[in-house]
């Protein structure tokens, strides 16, 4: 799953126009890499001037005030990122030190870049969310993204009339709305799948963190 998800993210990130680079590093405290893959970095070619609005939890439209950053996926789909699961991770703390981010320093020559986690979702509550985003901030992560809003994106971009041989990921999507299972002009879905816009509470998160979570 860790390998589609990569591709997921990386395709994501192509269709809009960024260059994409994979850093095969290895894991903190030794691991092998597993289903995490790659570290990706990322790099817009044609960043605007940042503008106010975006939170802690990025969205498809805030891409364009995103200049360079090192993304790293956590595809836990299934599961959401409670604060309990960022407590009982300890890896997620290190991902982002400096240490580790040595070759992103020198593939962006010394420019300024941010750190960028994928994760499958938050939780929708306010209390265990602020809690969960809290303690990602604590990691010295700048950003998430939540795979609804990625895979809904990718699903906006992919042309139904262009064969994507050279990506798998992005061929399924195609022929998913090519044979209608995603209609092609209202993008309106046989299920359920919550929208890409941003919620109001993620612009600043300043609900109190939930004792126990």
């Amino acid at each position: 799953m860790g390998d589609v998800s990569h591709q997921l993210v990386r395709s994501f990130f192509e269709l809009c126009r960024f260059r994409v680079w994979a850093n095969w590093h290895q894991p903190p405290g030794g691991r092998p890499a597993g289903d995490y893959g790659p570290q990706l970095f990322v790099e817009n070619p044609e960043p605007r001037e940042k503008t106010p609005g975006a939170g802690f939890v990025l969205y498809p439209l805030d891409l364009p005030n995103l200049a360079r950053a090192v993304v790293e996926v956590r595809p836990w789909h299934g599961d959401r990122f409670y604060p309990s699961a960022v407590e009982n991770t300890p890896g997620l703390a290190q991902i982002f030190q400096a240490d580790a981010l040595g070759a992103a320093r020198d593939y962006f020559g010394g420019q300024d870049f941010l750190c960028v986690l994928v994760i499958s979702e938050l939780p929708i509550t306010s209390r265990p969310r602020a809690r969960s985003i809290q303690l990602l901030r604590e990691a010295g992560i700048a950003h998430v993204m939540e795979f609804p809003s990625i895979v809904q994106e990718l699903l906006t971009r992919v042309n139904p009339h262009l064969p994507y041989t050279g990506s798998p990921v992005l061929q399924v999507l195609r022929l998913m709305k090519h044979y209608r299972f995603i209609r092609n002009q209202q993008l309106e879905f046989p299920f359920t799948f919550d929208p890409a816009n941003r919620p109001a509470e993620d612009v600043e998160a300043t609900t109190p963190p939930d004792e126990g979570q």
